[in-house]
């Protein structure tokens, strides 16, 4: 089989892969050491390789835990996707995704995500833009009718990992897909040295809880005076905390001019501000999610009692996805089984992904050309409503 797990051996050729494919620097001598020191990393890679057994295409697929509904589900991510362009155009990129696929449901993955370079491409094997978020840029000095009445404390590396993790699970409980950190995902994300990275970490606690933190970067904008306080992430466990944490920000005005903010698009920042004008916000569709087990999916979606439906999902890649499913919920539990039934719902497995996820309601889903709703349109609408999505680690 042309296709299959990288060796530890062969990781250095697929970061050479990625080097080029990627137009990123590579020291390999220091690659070498970390390889020697760390010779199997947490996160796998799959490649193709020729009929002179050269690798020629790569991809890791990192593996997480995220929430679904009210529990948690396995999923795998597709990362670092590359080839040799002397090589390219032969398939072996589509033969190492299905391969992927194969593997994740094997292992159980319910769901797969990735960051895509491009959309359309993706959208090919069965991915669709899963969220969406809103970044905001503003001058810090609208912030100023909030006060921040927490304490706060600044994080050294290492420090406070159990308070981030309460906050982050409080401040993404009604989301899907946020990741179950460990903590090398934290050691990522707040591991840097402050004094030298300038990247900030600041807990804020109310009568000694985590109320939220805040995770920023100062960048240097239009001058040497002109500096952007760029938030990497913020969480909070409520209204009190966000506003504690929009207080502890306003505090920075003496060092930076503008703060850009990524939140969730279901908080409303622009309405807690006294002069919207003074906001700009950017809407973007970046996260890229699919389903690779739609048994699993459905039966852990949330439905209600007596809930009875039928729907038919067309999927080309995953054969196991592809045909017509009877959903029936009683006491409690989510049967799914194949039948020859008319379909209530008919859906492309890209729209399933966003119905099962709640990025789109079924009402919104009808607007794409793949669906079809030909019955059982109040269970329908009662099954698939919105939900926030918020993927937030990248990989």
């Amino acid at each position: 089989m042309p296709v299959r797990i990288i060796k530890p051996e062969e990781i250095l050729e697929c970061e050479k892969i990625q080097s080029i494919a990627f137009i990123s620097s590579l020291d390999i001598a220091q690659l070498k050491k970390e390889l020697a020191e760390n010779p199997n990393p947490p996160d796998r890679y799959i490649g193709f390789f020729n009929e002179e057994n050269v690798i020629t295409a790569c991809m890791e697929l990192p593996e997480y835990q995220v929430r679904y509904e009210d529990g948690r589900v396995k999923m795998i991510g597709l990362g670092g996707v590359a080839s040799l362009p002397e090589h390219r155009f032969g398939g072996a990129v589509r033969q190492t995704v299905y391969a992927a696929f194969r593997l994740m449901r094997e292992e159980g993955a319910v769901f797969s995500c990735l960051y895509p370079f491009s959309h359309p491409y993706y959208r090919q094997f069965g991915y669709e833009t899963c969220q969406l978020s809103a970044s905001y840029t503003l001058p810090i000095q609208a912030l100023r009718k909030f006060r921040c009445g927490a304490a706060v404390c600044m994080l050294l590396p290492g420090e406070g990992v159990r308070q981030l993790q309460a906050v982050f699970d409080r401040h993404f409980l009604g989301c899907n897909l946020p990741v179950q950190r460990e903590a090398r995902h934290w050691k990522k994300l707040t591991g840097s040295d402050p004094y030298k990275e300038r990247t900030y970490t600041y807990l804020l606690e109310r009568e000694k809880e985590p109320c939220a933190y805040v995770i920023f970067s100062a960048q240097r904008a239009n001058s040497q005076e002109d500096y952007l306080c760029q938030v990497r992430e913020m969480a909070f466990t409520g209204p009190q905390g966000l506003s504690d944490a929009l207080g502890f920000l306003y505090r920075l005005s003496a060092q930076y001019n503008r703060v850009r903010l990524p939140l969730p698009e279901n908080i409303p920042l622009p309405a807690l501000l006294d002069e919207s004008y003074e906001i700009k916000t950017e809407l973007y569709s970046h996260a890229m999610g699919r389903v690779i087990h739609l048994q699993k999916a459905l039966e852990q979606k949330r439905h209600f009692e007596g809930a009875d439906y039928t729907l038919r999902a067309v999927d080309e890649a995953i054969p196991e996805n592809d045909g017509i499913f009877h959903i029936h919920c009683q006491n409690g539990r989510v049967s799914v089984e194949r039948c020859e039934a008319a379909a209530d719902l008919t859906a492309d497995i890209r729209t399933m992904a966003l119905l099962l996820l709640g990025a789109v309601s079924l009402d919104e889903a009808l607007y794409r050309p793949d669906v079809q709703a030909a019955a059982n349109l109040d269970t329908l609408r009662a099954v698939f409503i919105r939900r926030p999505v918020f993927l937030t680690d990248h990989f």
